[in-house]
């Protein structure tokens, strides 16, 4: 009979492999395995068998090689509601304030794009706390996000093998940027009644910003696709974002009419690149270029941060769907691209602002609202 996948057998197929990783030769090292065994790569049988085998080969392996950390202690902690992992990275926090020289600390995150991004916000929002906070998160903590879920597009590999190869070749530290979204306006409750319309309580880490995304954040049609995407899930198990591209270019401008929108693009100097005041589908700013979206859509092909695109009727948007999934959709001239470090957006609608799978549901008197590139602390 095959195993079945669960977190408890998750870490001890990777355990020879952090013992003998050279990133942590003669350390005291901490691993806490923050894993939501809900998520696809555990629930879905046959995402679940494809990862035997491979954790059983690079097991192997590393049992071949001598031991590099002077010590490692594995733990394992399952989440069990939404906002769950973000706790546990707190704890994670507040264990390390008190390590020794040294001592350091793993995660290893094994969940979809939300487990990650919960783990993640954590420990940005305690390394932009004080200094002392800083060198701690920088210094003391690592982070490695296994694909564990259904789209994974903010893990650090696209599949297992890829990403376990950061525990196996000779590899560094990297410490990675965040999107940080905030909105400048205010608006009241009775001021969103009075419209006719009902604050949707959306999956979240916080109900007011700043939010942050560690792959992109975007406002628009993809912002409503994955929305939708999210509720389906929370019903049937499985990956139905193609689906919802598909629907989305029939239904989005109905629920979701598409109106002018003024956007300015700025530099890391605060330089003025472009502004861009047109209907448009979607915006997006990346933490890099090079980034993939929607279960490895090819949103920011390019050196590029920032991408946005002009409203389509819906023939055109069936015509272009298959060109944002390879990333020709940069050759389109609806389509246009910049190096952005920071964009402010201001607009007159209601629409969806979505950081790595968590949307809101923004008011026309909440604009205008900024994305912004963190410095990397991650």
């Amino acid at each position: 009979m095959s195993e079945i996948l669960n977190a408890q057998l998750l870490k001890n197929y990777l355990e020879p492999l952090i013992k003998t990783c050279t990133l942590w030769d003669q350390k005291k090292l901490t691993v806490i395995i923050i894993a939501n065994p809900r998520a696809g790569g555990f629930t879905l049988k046959r995402l679940a068998k494809e990862k035997i085998p491979i954790l059983q080969g690079f097991k192997e392996e590393a049992l071949k090689k001598k031991e590099a950390a002077s010590s490692v202690e594995m733990l394992v902690w399952e989440t069990k509601y939404a906002g769950h992992a973000g706790e546990y990275a707190q704890s994670v926090v507040n264990l390390s304030k008190d390590a020794g020289k040294n001592e350091e600390f793993l995660v290893i995150t094994a969940g979809g794009d939300g487990t990650s991004l919960e783990v993640q916000t954590v420990l940005l929002k305690n390394a932009f706390m004080d200094a002392k906070m800083k060198k701690t998160v920088t210094q003391k903590i690592a982070v490695l996000r296994l694909p564990f879920g259904t789209g994974n597009d903010g893990s650090d590999g696209r599949t297992l093998d890829d990403t376990l190869t950061r525990l196996t070749k000779p590899s560094h530290f990297a410490w990675q940027r965040a999107v940080k979204v905030t909105y400048e306006g205010k608006v009241t409750k009775d001021e969103i009644e009075k419209d006719g319309k009902k604050i949707k309580q959306y999956d979240s880490l916080d109900a007011t910003p700043p939010w942050y995304s560690f792959n992109l954040a975007s406002v628009g049609i993809d912002a409503f696709i994955t929305h939708m995407t999210n509720k389906t899930k929370g019903i049937l198990p499985g990956n139905f974002y193609q689906l919802w591209v598909n629907l989305a270019a029939v239904f989005y401008g109905l629920r979701f009419p598409v109106r002018s929108m003024f956007v300015e693009v700025l530099d890391e100097n605060g330089k003025e690149i472009r502004t861009i005041d047109s209907p448009l589908e979607f915006c997006l700013l990346g933490v890099s270029g090079h980034r993939t979206y929607g279960s490895n859509h090819l949103i920011l092909p390019t050196d590029d941060t920032f991408c946005a695109t002009r409203t389509m009727n819906v023939f055109q948007k069936l015509k272009n769907l298959k060109s944002f999934e390879t990333g020709e959709h940069i050759h389109s001239p609806l389509s246009m691209f910049s190096k952005a470090h920071k964009i402010r957006i201001a607009y007159n609608e209601y629409v969806l602002v979505q950081m790595d799978g968590e949307v809101h549901l923004l008011h026309p008197k909440q604009f205008p609202l900024t994305m912004e590139r963190t410095e990397p602390v991650i």
